[in-house]
Parts: C-alpha cells; sequence; structure tokens
C-alpha cells in the first residue's frame, strides 16, 4: 500500500500529468498487479476493494531505473518520484538520462500516445507465425532498421536489438523492405525470436550483470565496431552517432 508519493521538482517534468494531482492520485492506492506492453511497464493501482483502478506506465527509454529501498535510504540525486509503502520501503524510479515518459491514467488507449498503435509484441512473433509476418512486413517501405524499431510493426524492440537481429538474418540495415525475397522474409522471422531468448539466456546466466551500466559485452555487432566480425572475420562498421548508432558488417550482412 502506497502511503505517501513525491515528485523531485527538478525531474517532474517527465510526468505527462500534474505533479499535484499526481501525488494525490498515488498516496492512497495499492500495487494490483505489475505488466510489460512494449517498452511499457505498468503498474495497476487501486483503492481498498479493488476499485478505481489507475494505471501508472513508464516508458524508462535510455536511462530509466527502478529502485526499492528502505525509506532512510536517502534516493540518488536522479530520482523523478518515490512512493512511501506501508513495509518501510520506497519505490523510486530513477532516470540517469532524463528522458522517461511517465504516465498515470484510467484509460490506456485513450490517454497513453500511440497505445492503441502498438504491433505485436517482439517476443511473441513465433507464435504470429510466417505467414501472417510476411503480410504484416509488407505494409512497410521502410528501410529494414527503421521497421524494426518501428512499434507499429513489433513492439518492443530498439535500437541495440535491431542490430543484433538484422546481423543475425544476415541483412544489411540500411535496404528497403522491398528489396526483401522470401527467403530474406523468413531469416528475419527466424532471427528475431532466436535473439531476444539467446540476450536473455545471457543476461540470466551473468550473476554480476547491473542494467544500470548498460553492459552489452554479450552481443555481437551491436557497439562493436572496429572489431572482427564473429561470423566472417570483417570490420564491424558503425554509422551514426554514439546515441543513435547502427552497427552491421559489410563483410555477411548483405
Amino acid at each position: 500500500m502506497v502511503t505517501a508519493a513525491e515528485v523531485n521538482p527538478r525531474h517532474g517534468h517527465l510526468l505527462r500529468h500534474p505533479q499535484q494531482t499526481f501525488v494525490e492520485e498515488l498516496a492512497v492506492r495499492r500495487f494490483d498487479r505489475v505488466w510489460r506492453r512494449g517498452k511499457h511497464l505498468v503498474f495497476d493501482l487501486s483503492l481498498a476493494g479493488g476499485a478505481d483502478v489507475r494505471h501508472l506506465v513508464i516508458n524508462p527509454m535510455l536511462g530509466g531505473r527502478f529502485q526499492v529501498a528502505g525509506d532512510d535510504a536517502a534516493p540518488p540525486q536522479t530520482w523523478v518520484f518515490r512512493l512511501r509503502l506501508d513495509s518501510r520501503e520506497e519505490f523510486r524510479y530513477l532516470d540517469l538520462r532524463d528522458m522517461g515518459r511517465i504516465y498515470l491514467v484510467q484509460d490506456l488507449e485513450g490517454e497513453v500516445p500511440a497505445w492503441a498503435g502498438q504491433g505485436p509484441e517482439a517476443d511473441e512473433v513465433a507464435e504470429l507465425g510466417l505467414d501472417a509476418f510476411r503480410r504484416r512486413l509488407r505494409r512497410y517501405r521502410d528501410e529494414v532498421k527503421d521497421l524494426l524499431r518501428n512499434q507499429a510493426f513489433l513492439s518492443g524492440i530498439g535500437n541495440a536489438y535491431s542490430d543484433e537481429i538484422l546481423f543475425e538474418a544476415e541483412l544489411l540495415p540500411l535496404r528497403r523492405r522491398a528489396s526483401l525475397k522470401p527467403e530474406d522474409e523468413e531469416r528475419l522471422f527466424e532471427a528475431i525470436p532466436v535473439v531476444l531468448e539467446r540476450s536473455i539466456e545471457a543476461i540470466l546466466a551473468n550473476p554480476a550483470y547491473q542494467e544500470s551500466k548498460q553492459d552489452r559485452s554479450f552481443m555481437r555487432v551491436h557497439g562493436k565496431e572496429g572489431t572482427s566480425c564473429p561470423r566472417c572475420g570483417h570490420r564491424i562498421s558503425r554509422l551514426g552517432t554514439k546515441r543513435e548508432s547502427l552497427s552491421f558488417c559489410r563483410g555477411c550482412q548483405h
């Protein structure tokens, strides 16, 4: 149960909701459920008896982090809001890059931008099936790198994992969707679950893994520019800025 809520005035602009209303709404609610949709983490909170549910929706972007600590422990300077719990702990949202988006809503589709337009979850693409994937893919004209990051196509894939998926599928990121042959589409379909499952396994297998440090050492091409490709030995290339980089191998991605 939340007994009190507080917003850091230095980071309150991340709330897509009036700060005072945010504090008043959350201070009397309990956590009922935590779930994910695409890049959003959703906390369902209700009044006593399960009435009047509100959804606390957070897209943490690149720098968002969550913390549970004793209410006597000082929060880091990057804290955005903190919820005091009846367990004498605090649930905190921190943002290292001041980029996150926070909503407190009743109607997800009506109040969270682009919520209704999200595509199927990327980690469920195998259940979608190849034929349905092809039909969905062929609606778009984007370059395949941009297409994978388009949340209306598939929900949940970002910059780093789009690089890894395209490397697995042996496709150049700048290729137009219309240039893909049926065998290319099939490789892309198969690469998505392979990369996501392999990445989850690598993260869970590392007891020292710290998400706050964005440890991506297990990745094969993303952020590895200048090193040798693990598949063909060619030098890995990078285009774009450090914040929005595109990593790929010119030797085996066609």
